[in-house]
């Protein structure tokens, strides 16, 4: 139940990470392409894209979650307190 939990929030977090780093360079685009929008337009765009940044950093700990996982389950040799118990 634990790991379910843990899993579900860091595909919650990489999700809003993605999205944050995509709408930012959506906001920074508009930002260049409009003359009437002032500094705070790059500022909000590159603080968007900072913080899906930060948010999309669990992507390497959940692939290699999931990837240990697979490996655990298709490959009996990792089971090496079997083997070194007797």
């Amino acid at each position: 139940m634990k790991d379910a939990t843990q899993a579900k929030l860091l595909k919650a977090a990489m999700i809003t990470g993605i999205s944050l780093i995509l709408l930012g360079h959506v906001v920074l685009v508009v930002t260049f392409g409009n003359d009437d929008i002032d500094f705070r337009g790059y500022i909000l765009g590159a603080a968007m894209n900072a913080i899906g940044v930060i948010l999309s950093l669990p992507t390497k700990i959940y692939l290699t979650l999931v990837l240990m996982e697979k490996e655990e389950r298709d490959n009996e040799n990792t089971h090496w307190s079997d083997r070194n118990s007797g």
